[in-house]
């Protein structure tokens, strides 16, 4: 995500996008510690596919009210 997009979210609501990403950063480096015997990294394949869909999301949410912003 472009700085200049991550500047349109407001300051609210980038910390709590980045709460949210703390989290399950955290909760995929539990599952790995639990699962390191067994050589997996699903967890961390899946937690990238969650927060690269969270920036998806919230990047098109700025867009989509950028251009409301703009038209009015």
């Amino acid at each position: 995500m472009p700085t200049k997009l991550l500047n349109l979210i407001t300051p609210r609501r980038r910390t709590a996008l980045f709460n949210e990403i703390r989290f399950l950063i955290n909760e995929v480096d539990a599952q790995d510690r639990s699962l390191d015997h067994y050589n997996e990294g699903i967890a961390v394949d899946e937690s990238l596919e969650e927060i690269c869909g969270l920036l998806s999301r919230e990047s098109k949410r700025v867009k989509r009210a950028r251009r409301g912003a703009v038209a009015a």
